[in-house]
Parts: C-alpha cells; structure tokens; sequence
C-alpha cells in the first residue's frame, strides 16, 4: 500500500470529478486512478521517479508512458 502526496483538498475534487475515481484510494489500495484494469496492472516501475509520481498522481507505469511520452 502506497501513501499518497498530500494535495490541496480542491485538486483532489477535480481529479475525482475527472476520473470518477478517488485519486487517494487509488494509491492506497494499488488501483491505478485511470486505468479500468482494477489493480495496478504494472506495479513494476522503471525508477524511483516513476514510483514517485503514482504517489503523486495514481497512475500506473503504463498510464504514465501513455502520458508522458
């Protein structure tokens, strides 16, 4: 179980209002926040930034790839 970045109390609304799912409950029960796999279907990062950042923002390492590349 991952312990979620705090954030303000407003991004938060945002990212559950976007997603439809609770960003905080993603990462602490390893469910990727976009992904509709249920639990995270990558859990192996490729670095410690990419570990960081599903703290950060709940997404898996593939969901990540697809953002950021």
């Amino acid at each position: 179980m991952a312990n979620p970045r705090l954030k303000n109390p407003d991004i938060d609304n945002l990212l559950t209002s976007l997603t439809g799912r609770s960003r905080v409950d993603s990462i602490r029960s390893d469910v990727c926040v976009f992904s509709e796999d249920g639990p995270v279907h990558n859990m192996v990062f490729t670095d410690d930034l990419s570990r960081e950042e599903f703290r950060i923002s709940g997404m898996c390492q593939t969901c990540q790839d697809k953002t950021f590349v």
